[in-house]
């Protein structure tokens, strides 16, 4: 059975689909002008055109889990969607928020999310960072997400996985990235939109 299967069938049916994208700068495309939200949305009205999408972006750079679960009301679940995509992790990690504190919020936002509007939910990791020790420290927030949604039972996107497969074929880190600022460009946006239509 799909994670997202009422979701799924709403698009498939041509159905009004609201979607939600919550999350720190990475969700909210800091840098550049078309980030994973605008990209995703392209993809899913080119499989799907008789759907009524609707893409809410409720990105803020510099989220935490904290911020996330203080505006959680008003950003997400006001807006009653059908879907909601959750992307923290890199603030959570630089700012001291510990792996145990970190796994608790971000449990208690999937939680609200599931049972408030009754919302699909996908978590999603973030890219690679250029500087090892960093890449080191958020890798662990990343576990922290995939064990959430292994134990809500939701689906989960493994961005870093993903970009770690394409630096591998050959592709730099540095040509996915924008300089100095460890966050993706638009080429590296649209891996993260390739790998939320693997479920879809």
């Amino acid at each position: 059975m799909s994670i997202v299967k009422q979701t799924l069938e709403d698009l498939k049916n041509g159905c009004e689909v609201t979607i939600v994208c919550f999350g720190d700068s990475i969700t909210a495309g800091y840098g550049v002008r078309k980030g994973f939200p605008y990209f995703w949305r392209e993809m899913l009205q080119q499989k799907y055109p008789e759907a009524r999408i609707k893409l809410i972006n409720s990105g803020i750079a510099g989220d935490t889990t904290a911020d996330g679960m203080v505006r959680l009301d008003w950003a997400v679940l006001s807006y009653r969607p059908d879907l909601v995509t959750v992307n923290f992790g890199i603030n959570d990690a630089l700012m001291g928020i510990g792996l145990y504190e970190f796994k608790s919020n971000l449990k208690n936002i999937v939680q609200d999310i599931l049972y408030g509007p009754g919302s699909e939910v996908l978590l999603l990791s973030s890219q690679p960072l250029e500087t090892p020790t960093y890449d080191e420290l958020v890798v662990q927030y990343y576990k922290k997400i995939a064990d959430v949604a292994n134990d809500m039972e939701i689906g989960f996107v493994d961005v870093y996985k993903a970009w770690k497969k394409r630096i591998k074929d050959g592709i730099p880190l540095s040509k996915l990235i924008l300089p100095r600022l460890d966050h993706p460009n638009e080429a590296g946006y649209k891996i993260i939109a390739e790998e939320l239509m693997n479920f879809f």
